[in-house]
């Protein structure tokens, strides 16, 4: 089965065209197919930035409550038995 495109027309400078008609030769290609891999390439990147609000990391912050006020400094101390640090102030 097909997928289904659907045609624009985009306008590009003159170097910039020339510099994507230069590539897609190189690569046995025509623009149009290094053009959607690009758009491709830049909606993947895009899709892989973190969603801070929704980070389950960030909203585990307050759930449980430490009786310490070094902890950002001494984690490993507290978590792997590491010396303790003296905090910069």
């Amino acid at each position: 089965m097909a997928v289904a495109e659907k045609r624009t027309q985009v306008y590009f400078p003159e170097d910039l065209y020339k510099r994507l008609k230069r590539r897609a030769k190189k690569e046995g290609k025509s623009v149009a197919a290094l053009i959607r891999e690009a758009s491709e390439e830049y909606l993947k990147k895009e899709e892989r930035e973190i969603d801070w609000e929704n980070d389950p990391l960030l909203k585990a912050i307050g759930f449980c409550k430490v009786d310490v006020d070094d902890l950002s400094v001494n984690h490993d101390h507290y978590l792997y038995g590491a010396p303790k640090r003296k905090a910069k102030h």
